[in-house]
């Protein structure tokens, strides 16, 4: 021990500034250290399901190196402990910038896949009673009221079987109109949250500047603020940036949407006059916050947004048959949405079927040489447009796209009660002389059967009412295996994308766990190293105390 205390009382000669006093300031950077790595790994487990949490870590250094002696020739050196160098997030912005992209596309063909979907279902193909399934049954009734045009019992059944085909066309439309209101529903939510999460991006913002300039980590807040950008990624196609403070701009749409201190709203117009749905515009310029004229694809990159996605599958209005006369305007105004597509070619089907009767039973040309009802009444159709009769005096009233109530459209029909009533009001005699004559029924088969529907506007290929039909559902089928598979690859790609993300920035809990018994046993031994310093001091101190006595 009289060595030991020659040997301090030699470096206090010397004016060195180390003494065994340095030993314990040593311990105890080990003991500060790993008490903070455990708090980290403590937070760490405690977060291990909270959503958009990225494990943090403590990264330490050693201290600086003292030289220990006065002479110019020592070479010995001491080094002072460990230091804390920061607490950091296990982030990677690479796998942060593939997975909003990626789920940005995400979003956009999910909503068309959602929709395609949902137009099978309303026409019933897939499963309960198909629009097909009725449309037989109303041609086989057709064919029976050919053999027995005079019989009671086919007439009833050529009633009933309309009955239920306008009923069915009257529901699938009704249907279809409904799911673009819910489509439109779906637009201004995706709307409020964009601006939802615009503002939660710039309080965050303003917290994280906040904290780390009086020098604090403000990674809980940063998670906050990246689990937003993720959110705001499936809706809409976003590009952001962080200057040196910690804000974050970002754009979407190429558009800012927030900027230092600045939030930029979007707002709702009437897509096209006397629509009921809506597009969104920024409140700053005015103008649309996306260009629908330009093709989207995946070469052109412009694929991304469940919000683009839902007003590309909902499109401006709601259509009909007269939105497939002129090739151009379809192409352009139509084609491009699933859900107007769908509305447009049903209704144009429909309306082939009941023209197809109601032109033969009670012709344009109103006329006394029109075909007979078994109680010699005649031009008598069999639908009836709700709120507008066939004839003014002897004018037909002909269909008018500006008036919906004009046209022999699909959600507009009604079989007339004059037959519903009495079914010898059918107009299907020729001659009431010969009122077994099946000729007019015949007529009727004969205009069914003819390839009179052209299959898409602008194509100069035609089908009969059966193959349109059966056409039309197969390309909503092709679109819906289309939709499905681009929904289905994107979310693969998106689940990969996060596993990585995960693996890399998540919280493993066997992992924090070895890391807290690493870290408690690197606590408990520099907890030892105070205990033994303080015992030698203790040591030498009494000894000092006895030797100066």
């Amino acid at each position: 021990m009289i060595d030991t205390i020659n040997l301090i009382n030699i470096h206090n000669n010397r004016g060195d500034n180390v003494s065994s006093i340095s030993s314990l300031s040593r311990a105890v950077s080990g003991l500060r250290a790993n008490q903070q790595a455990l708090q980290s790994t403590a937070h760490n487990l405690a977060n291990v399901n909270t959503p958009g949490y990225v494990r943090q870590q403590i990264l330490m250094k050693e201290s600086n190196y003292l030289k220990i002696g006065t002479s110019g020739n020592s070479n010995l050196m001491v080094g002072m402990g460990t230091d804390v160098e920061c607490l950091r997030q296990v982030r990677d912005m690479f796998l942060d910038g593939a997975f909003r992209n990626e789920a940005s596309r995400y979003g956009y063909y999910r909503s068309g896949a959602e929709t395609v979907q949902e137009i099978e279902t309303v026409l019933g193909e897939i499963e309960g009673e198909s629009m097909e399934t009725v449309l037989n049954k109303f041609y086989k009734s057709l064919n029976e009221l050919s053999k027995h045009p005079d019989g009671r019992e086919a007439r009833g059944t050529f009633v009933q079987s309309a009955v239920l085909f306008v009923n069915k066309a009257n529901l699938v439309m009704e249907q279809l109109n409904e799911y673009q209101l819910n489509l439109n529903k779906q637009v201004i939510d995706n709307v409020d949250e964009i601006n939802r999460l615009g503002e939660e991006i710039d309080r965050l913002n303003k917290e994280i500047v906040k904290y780390e300039l009086n020098g604090d980590n403000a990674n809980d807040y940063r998670d906050a603020r990246n689990l937003a950008l993720d959110k705001l990624s499936h809706i809409v196609d976003i590009t952001y940036s962080e200057d040196k403070t910690g804000n974050v701009n970002v754009k979407a749409e190429g558009h800012n949407l927030v900027s230092v201190d600045h939030v930029y709203k979007i707002e709702l117009e009437q897509s096209v006059p006397n629509s009921p749905l809506v597009s969104p515009i920024w409140e700053d310029t005015g103008k649309r916050v996306f260009n629908l004229d330009t093709e989207i694809s995946a070469e052109r990159e412009n694929d991304k947004g469940s919000l683009k996605g839902l007003l590309m599958a909902r499109g401006t209005r709601q259509a009909n048959w007269m939105d497939t006369k002129k090739a151009d305007e379809y192409n352009k105004n139509v084609k491009p949405s699933i859900l107007m597509t769908a509305q447009a070619k049903f209704d144009l089907f429909v309306h082939s079927v009941v023209t197809t009767i109601n032109d033969i039973v009670a012709p344009r040309g109103k006329g006394t040489d029109s075909p007979y009802g078994l109680d010699g009444s005649q031009n008598i159709e069999v639908f009836k447009r709700i709120n507008m009769d066939r004839y003014n005096g002897s004018t037909y009233n002909g269909e008018d796209k500006t008036n919906y109530s004009s046209l022999y459209s699909a959600g507009n029909l009604e079989i007339n009660p004059e037959i519903l009533n009495d079914y010898d009001k059918i107009c299907i005699t020729e001659d009431l002389t010969k009122v077994q004559d099946n000729n007019i029924v015949e007529d009727i088969i004969k205009k069914w059967q003819e390839p009179n529907i052209t299959e898409y506007p602008g194509c100069e290929a035609k089908l009969n009412i059966n193959k349109y039909y059966i056409s039309f559902v197969g390309e909503i089928g092709n679109l819906g295996k289309s939709a499905r598979t681009q929904m289905d690859n994107q979310q693969i790609l998106v689940a990969q994308i996060d596993n990585q993300r995960s693996t890399f920035m998540g919280v493993s809990s066997d992992e924090e766990l070895g890391n807290m018994m690493k870290y408690q046993h690197a606590y408990n031994a520099s907890a030892r190293v105070v205990t033994v310093v303080d015992q030698m001091l203790d040591q030498v101190i009494n000894r000092l105390g006895i030797v100066g006595r």
